[in-house]
């Protein structure tokens, strides 16, 4: 059933409105080995189309690798997700954007409920606050479980850049719940650019992050901040 209501209102963003802005965001990720975890590389491509009606649809396909390196060999689907969401300006200096997304893999599916806010403080400067409720379904007999995110973003626009930082709290119905158990719950702290000095509409990007990682297996909770890079290309057209 949720499935259908899903591609019923995907019909619908494609009937009522227009086409405004469609992107292409490819995207690869390494985490290095910390304590017990080993190295992880993955992979992600998604596509976002944007309508004059205000509704917004993007489909994300995920996959990693077998093993702690790169091995085309040896890869494997990390999943996919399909989202939906509504642009609803309040005037022109504040957004709100509503969106849910279903993320499905091979040991559950999560259901994502978002509310965003935006802000532009100026031209060059804009921030944002989304809260996001999530609900975790594995696939075999395991209970579901459920979690709370808040993300506050600022970005700034130079003359051919735009930088910004991501501050994530994560607030999860687990034993794993933060960082260092349930002392602190700051998820992730994300510094990002992107070149936007080409005309052909392609925008390549980096980030460095500090995320919190679970790296013992004999103690509950994540323990440990570990490093995350990425490094991708977008395409607006």
């Amino acid at each position: 059933m949720k499935i259908k209501l899903i591609t019923s209102a995907l019909l619908l963003g494609l009937t009522t409105g227009a086409v405004h802005a469609t992107s292409l965001n490819v995207r690869h990720e390494f985490i290095p080995e910390a304590g017990e975890k080993a190295a992880r590389h993955r992979d992600r491509l998604s596509i976002s189309h944007q309508f004059d009606n205000g509704i917004g649809i993007s489909e994300e396909v995920k996959w990693g690798y077998e093993k702690d390196s790169v091995n085309f060999g040896e890869m494997k689907s990390a999943g996919h997700e399909t989202k939906i969401g509504y642009n609803y300006t309040i005037n022109e200096n504040f957004k709100l954007q509503p969106a849910y997304a279903l993320d499905s893999s091979s040991s559950a599916i999560v259901h994502k409920f978002d509310l965003k806010g935006v802000y532009k403080i100026s031209d060059s400067w804009n921030a944002s606050l989304r809260y996001r409720y999530g609900m975790k379904v594995p696939s075999d007999d395991s209970p579901n479980s459920h979690y709370s995110q808040v993300n506050f973003v600022t970005a700034y626009q130079l003359e051919l850049y735009n930088v910004g930082i991501d501050f994530e709290g994560k607030f999860e119905q687990s034993a794993s719940s933060g960082y260092d158990g349930d002392n602190n719950y700051l998820n992730l702290v994300n510094l990002f650019a992107e070149y936007q000095g080409w005309e052909n509409g392609w925008r390549p990007f980096v980030e460095f992050g500090l995320t919190s990682q679970e790296t013992t297996k004999s103690t509950d909770g994540k323990d440990q901040y570990v490093p995350r890079y990425r490094i991708g290309l977008k395409y607006n057209f």
